[in-house]
C-alpha cells in the first residue's frame, strides 16, 4: 500500500520545520529519510502516524487521504504502525503479551500461532515468557519490531530504531529488520541521521535538508550521482571545500588542487568542492602549501590528515593513501584529483557542475 506527503508544510509555532514538501514511496518499499538532527524527519513521521495534525498539504494511504487541515484521521483509523527509538516495550508483559497486545481481537489460538511465528521470524522464539528487562538491547529491539508488525499494518513508520543500540549489534538488526520487512511486503518509513543505515535498509533513500527533499533514489543514485553539496557530503566520509577555479584546476585553502581542465573550467568565480578520501592524491611538493599533519591506519587502508600551512581550516583534509612507507608526518605535500570521489558544485546549483569528477 503505498504513502504519499503531498505538499506538506509544517511549523513550530513561528519556526518552519517542513516546507512544501512532497515524495512517495511505493507499495513493499523500504524508504530512507535521511538528514541531520532537527531537521524535520520525525515530525514528518509523527504527521503520518496521526500524533501531529497536518498544517498544510495532505497525506495519502493507498491514494486516500487520511491527514490534511480538513481531514484528520484519529492514529487509531490509521492503518499505520510506528516504532519508536526507545523501543517502549511495556515492562511489566513478557515478550509474548507485548507481540500480542494489538491483536486481542483475534481468538486466543490464532494469537498465539501469530506470536510465535513472528518472534521465530526474528530468531527470539524462546524467549516469550521473559520480561522486557531481562532482555539485551538488540533482543528488545527485535521484539518491539514485531510487536509493530503483528496487527499487520500496511505501512511502518520507524523512527531511528537502532540509535540506542551498541554499534556492533546495529548492522545485524538492520539485516533482520529487513529481511522480516521485506517477507511481510511492508510499505516502510525509516528515519536515520546515519548514511551507512540508510544504505543497508533502503531500496529508496530521501534526503532532507533544511525542510526541503532535496534528492530522492536509490542508495547508488545518490552516492554516485549527488545533486547537491549536502547530498554528496552524507556518503563516504566526505568533505566540503570553498574553491576557485584557475588554469591548473582549483584554489582552495589546501593550496591548488591539480585537476584536468575539463573539470576546472567554470563560468564563476567560485564554486564549492565535495571530496571523498579516495578522491585526491598526493605529491611530494617541499614548497608545498600542505603538509600531512598525521597518519592513521582505519582499517581498509591508510588516512593521510592535512593541514594548511598557509590557512587554519577548522578540519584537516583526510586523503586515502595507499602506500604508507611513502609518507612521513610532517612531509610537504600537493594535492591533485584522483578517480572517483570528486565533485564540483556551482554556486546556487541544485546538481553538479558538468565538470565534476571524470569517471
Amino acid at each position: 500500500m503505498s504513502l504519499r506527503f503531498r505538499n506538506i508544510s509544517h511549523a513550530f509555532g513561528a519556526v518552519p520545520v517542513l516546507s512544501d514538501l512532497s515524495f512517495e514511496v511505493k507499495a513493499g518499499q523500504i524508504t530512507c529519510l535521511l538528514g541531520p538532527s532537527g531537521g524535520g524527519k520525525s515530525t514528518l513521521l509523527r504527521l503520518a502516524a496521526g500524533l501531529e495534525p497536518v498544517q498544510s498539504g495532505a497525506i495519502e494511504i493507498a491514494g486516500e487521504i487520511v491527514a490534511s487541515p480538513e481531514v484528520q484521521r484519529p492514529p487509531e483509523q490509521r492503518p499505520v504502525g510506528m516504532m519508536f527509538q526507545e523501543n517502549a516495550l511495556f515492562p511489566h508483559l513478557t515478550v509474548a503479551e507485548n507481540v500480542s497486545f494489538g491483536l486481542m481481537k483475534q481468538p486466543r489460538a490464532e494469537r498465539s500461532a501469530r506470536v510465535a511465528s513472528l518472534l521465530e521470524m526474528v530468531g527470539c522464539r524462546e524467549l516469550g515468557g521473559r520480561l522486557p528487562h531481562q532482555l539485551s538491547g538488540g533482543q528488545q529491539q527485535r521484539v518491539a519490531l514485531v510487536r509493530s508488525l503483528a496487527p499487520e499494518p500496511q505501512v511502518l513508520l520507524m523512527d531511528e530504531p537502532y540509535a540506542s543500540v551498541d554499534i556492533s549489534l546495529r548492522r545485524a538488526l538492520r539485516e533482520a529488520a529487513r529481511r522480516t520487512l521485506r517477507q511481510n511486503g511492508t510499505t516502510t518509513v525509516m528515519v536515520t541521521h546515519d548514511p551507512s543505515e540508510a544504505m543497508e535498509m533502503a531500496d529508496v533513500i530521501a534526503v532532507l535538508d533544511e525542510g526541503h527533499i532535496v534528492q530522492t533514489g536509490t542508495p547508488q543514485q545518490l552516492y554516485e550521482a549527488p545533486a547537491t553539496p549536502s547530498v554528496a557530503a552524507f556518503f563516504g566520509d566526505a568533505q566540503r571545500l570553498s574553491a576557485r577555479p584557475c588554469s591548473a584546476g582549483f584554489e582552495t585553502d589546501f593550496g591548488v588542487i591539480q585537476a584536468p581542465e575539463a573539470v576546472a573550467q567554470s563560468r564563476n568565480s567560485s564554486c564549492e568542492i565535495v571530496v571523498r578520501p579516495r578522491g585526491l592524491e598526493l605529491e611530494e611538493a617541499p614548497e608545498g602549501s600542505a603538509r600531512i599533519e598525521d597518519l592513521r591506519y582505519v582499517g581498509d587502508g591508510w588516512l593521510a590528515f592535512i593541514r594548511s600551512v598557509l590557512q587554519n581550516p577548522a578540519a584537516p583534509l583526510r586523503v586515502f593513501i595507499p602506500d604508507p612507507s611513502a609518507w612521513s608526518v610532517g612531509d610537504r605535500v600537493s594535492l591533485r584529483r584522483a578517480g572517483h570521489g570528486f565533485y564540483v558544485f556551482e554556486p546556487r546549483s541544485r546538481s553538479p557542475s558538468a565538470r565534476q569528477e571524470e569517471g
